[in-house]
């Protein structure tokens, strides 16, 4: 049988950081790793046994096969693959669901006779367009000193046969356990990229509201979000022990930060009960409970979890938050200052928005906002800038990944007066004509979302002829909710930038030349 052309899809799953499938047909199902038995085999890759009601089946770590270093992997489960009367299993990080390859995108990949590559061919998955490597279960049966458990006990897996296939097509969902405090939650496992434990959280200007700040994570800069506080349930406490799982999305990647990661377990659709809406701070977030009668985990596991439901997050309205998404891509993977970001669409009167647009707040002479889509980059304010020596408010001269950003005091500029530097000082960069403007603020508030923006009489002006009309446009965001409500002056700094570069320009082209001339005697 041409194992490209497999009718009923492939399965996709995960393990050193490759995506990897196998034809449905030989797939059974999928099971906790949880303690692997010790096995008499000479083959380095079988890393154990795991007992599968009473049959002893060999476990293969295909990174091992390969050659590729070993890494801890948080929450580890056993595919089971059933191919020509053999029985065994692979070690996997996380599934990845049923999928179909597209013909014209699928790829065979031809060896020698002698070969025993594992490999068989790739191709693209035709839900989310993803590159898989296509295994081959016949070489998987024939690598050197390969255990296999006989037909014979195989037909006894026969009735598990369709547990595999309802997991992977999501009937029956794995999901991830975890504690916030008292607060017991739980999320789809199959929208959890991974998970970290002990993350070192450094410092960084976009530590505000839900944010917490940034962590390293493969050679990126994410970042991290209190999840007890995005869901309004309180903040978590950073002097107990904290873990995060991390999530993608299309901006990139966000860390969720909790104080344990509890188990990953199997349920249905049905064991998941409704919660009325009034009963949490964003009911949107969430799409039931699953009480802890219905799950079986260990009571040890239950240790300081005191709540009698596990809130199950709604992941896809979690990697859609619009406050997730603007963090993802600030920090997103090699993003420079001049990259485009996408501009919403507003309604022709300017009143109130189609979609609603993010603002970020920030202190001035008080409270501001600006449309969050204008900032391209938030910089922590550098006690080493060079400053100039002058009392305008063109302040200094940055150098972000070659280039060079002039920095202007925005308090100055819009008050006169010179702000205070201080640990919370950062600096807004917009960008105007492919040309980077910076912004010094002394502290940043939040990133919020706008849920109307009136716009105030202006008193017969048709147009903005100047830097003073540009800053004093007269327009307003009303941002926050409830006691938190409140209505906030908004600078649109693309403007203000174009207006400040202009007048420097005009000024400079009016100063004539000092020419000295030497006096003859």
């Amino acid at each position: 049988m041409d194992l490209l052309k497999a009718q009923s899809g492939y399965g996709g799953f995960r393990i050193g950081g490759m995506a990897l499938g196998l034809p449905m047909h030989v797939l059974r199902e999928v099971v906790p790793c949880g303690t692997l038995i010790s096995l008499p085999c000479a083959a380095s890759y079988i890393i154990g046994g795991i007992d599968l009601r009473g049959i002893l089946v060999p476990v293969i770590d295909l990174r091992i096969v390969l050659g590729m270093a070993k890494t801890t992997i948080s929450f580890p489960n056993v595919l089971i693959v059933v191919y020509d009367h053999k029985i065994f299993g692979l070690l996997t990080e996380t599934v990845t669901g049923v999928f179909t390859g597209d013909p014209q995108l699928t790829m065979r990949i031809d060896y020698s006779a002698e070969s025993q590559a594992i490999f068989c061919g790739s191709t693209r998955r035709s839900d989310d367009g993803t590159l898989v490597s296509l295994l081959s279960p016949e070489a998987l049966t024939m690598l050197k000193d390969m255990p296999v458990v006989d037909d014979s006990d195989a037909k006894n897996l026969a009735i598990a046969s369709n547990k595999c296939t309802a997991m992977l097509n999501n009937k029956e969902q794995p999901v991830l356990l975890m504690g916030c405090g008292k607060i017991a939650m739980a999320i789809d496992a199959m929208a959890v990229f991974t998970t970290l434990s002990d993350p070192v959280i450094q410092r960084s200007a976009i530590a505000m509201g839900d944010c917490r700040g940034i962590i390293e994570y493969a050679n990126n800069k994410i970042p991290v979000i209190d999840l007890m506080s995005l869901c309004g349930l309180g903040k978590l406490d950073l002097s107990a022990q904290i873990q995060v799982f991390v999530i993608l999305v299309s901006q990139g990647a966000v860390a969720f930060l909790v104080n344990k990661i509890i188990d990953v377990i199997r349920v249905r659709s049905s064991d998941i009960i409704h919660v009325p809406a009034y009963a949490l701070p964003r009911p949107a977030l969430f799409s039931g409970a699953l009480p802890n009668a219905s799950i079986s985990v260990t009571s040890d596991q239950h240790v300081s979890i005191m709540a009698s439901q596990y809130l199950v997050l709604n992941s896809t309205a979690l990697m859609n938050d619009p406050q997730i998404l603007s963090l993802a891509d600030l920090t997103a993977k090699d993003q420079s200052i001049g990259s485009k970001y996408q501009t919403k669409t507003f309604m022709a009167n300017g009143n109130r928005t189609d979609q609603h647009r993010q603002m970020i707040t920030y202190l001035l002479d008080g409270e501001i906002a600006s449309p969050f889509e204008q900032i391209r980059e938030i910089l922590p304010f550098s006690k080493n800038m060079p400053i100039f020596e002058q009392t305008g408010p063109m302040i200094g001269m940055i150098v972000v990944r070659g280039r060079s950003i002039p920095v202007v005091c925005l308090t100055r500029l819009i008050t006169g007066q010179t702000a205070q530097i201080t640990p919370h000082s950062s600096v807004l960069v917009v960008e105007i004509d492919s040309e980077a403007m910076g912004f010094a603020i002394p502290a940043l508030k939040s990133i919020e979302t706008a849920q109307w923006e009136p716009e105030l009489p202006q008193h017969g002006k048709s147009e903005l002829n100047n830097l003073k009309d540009t800053i004093q446009s007269g327009k307003l965001a009303q941002v926050g909710e409830g006691v938190t409500m409140r209505m906030l002056p908004i600078l649109d700094l693309e403007k203000i930038a174009n207006r400040f570069r202009a007048q420097q320009c005009m000024q400079s082209s009016t100063r004539s030349p000092v020419i000295q001339v030497e006096k003859v005697s």
